[in-house]
């Protein structure tokens, strides 16, 4: 990318990922070339490219537990209608570019007659593109969880139904957030559903404890969201040049759809899936944008 741009920033915002026991792991991948369910030619390779997460959760609260008294650090011994801390510290980073479709097609047309071969390789967008951009950002997150809710600036219900051997088969989980930021500013709404054989409680340490750590688990899940976008500083401006020469006109309103499986045994829980985003700016050439995703978490209290 000769127009690359990076930002750093300390961002407070919500995760796109499940939270997780406590002590845990997480690394979690996100790349378009992952959309194995769609033809080789047919998958994307623009607007977001790639991502990774990696994340570690502690069973602690310094400084900001003291303000929530009626609750302390999670042990995984808490009964089902207990409260307990948790804190989760992360970086991630993003990456973008602009849909290379019409600009390889453009390119051909440009040369047609001239005996030259058109060049796909994109070195800048042009106007109605999104820029070239990438994110890198650290989060600190506080959560308060039971086994029904999850509470951070992302609030989670959970609502499931459990066999006769105390395993769960179905759940829904209904979540919302909101977020306010220089870098961007929007709040959503989302519902999760998932279906298997022994579903793992998707944040509470002590119920995957009471499930047992050689525990095994297969389960398929499903999702949608609705956002609210007021401000995206990737979309409404340049890093590159600090002003709207490559801005675009965005779409407020975005949904957003996943899917995917994921197998749990012993401690290790692998998931895959994807994700369809629909049109986020007027002039996206693709305007149901997919991306492959591979989460790995350990739950190192659960290993003995």
């Amino acid at each position: 990318m000769r127009a690359a741009a990076l930002a750093l920033s300390i961002a407070w915002i919500p995760a796109s990922v499940r939270a997780q026991a406590v002590p845990g792991t997480l690394v979690q991948g996100e790349n378009d070339a992952l959309d194995v369910w769609l033809p080789q030619k047919e998958r994307p390779d623009g607007e977001y490219t790639n991502g990774l997460r990696v994340s570690l959760s502690r069973a602690s609260a310094p400084l900001w537990g003291r303000l929530v008294r009626s609750a302390a650090p999670c042990t995984d011994k808490e009964s089902p209608g207990m409260r307990c801390l948790t804190t989760e510290f992360a970086i991630s980073q993003q990456m973008y570019t602009p849909e290379p479709l019409s600009h390889r097609a453009s390119q051909l047309l440009d040369t047609i007659g001239t005996g030259h071969e058109a060049d796909s390789t994109i070195s800048a967008p042009i106007p109605g593109d999104r820029a070239f951009a990438g994110w890198l950002h650290a989060d600190v997150t506080a959560n308060i969880i039971s086994e029904k809710r999850l509470v951070s600036y992302t609030d989670q219900l959970r609502f499931a139904l459990t066999g006769s051997d105390s395993h769960d088969y179905i759940d829904v989980v209904p979540s919302w957030s909101a977020q306010l930021g220089n870098a961007r500013t929007s709040a959503y709404g989302d519902v999760q559903a998932r279906f298997g054989y022994h579903v793992s409680h998707p944040w509470s340490p002590a119920a995957r404890a009471r499930a047992g750590a050689r525990d095994f688990g297969v389960w398929l899940y499903g999702g949608m969201r609705e956002s609210l976008v007021l401000y995206d500083q990737l979309l409404d401006r340049s890093y590159a040049k600090n002003d709207t020469t490559f801005s675009v006109s965005r779409i407020p309103w975005v949904y957003s759809y996943d899917f995917g499986i994921a197998v749990r045994r012993h401690s290790l829980t692998i998931t895959f899936g994807g994700t369809h985003v629909a049109q986020e700016y007027r002039s996206e050439e693709v305007p149901n944008h997919s991306y492959g995703t591979i989460t790995v978490i350990v739950d190192r209290g659960l290993e003995h």
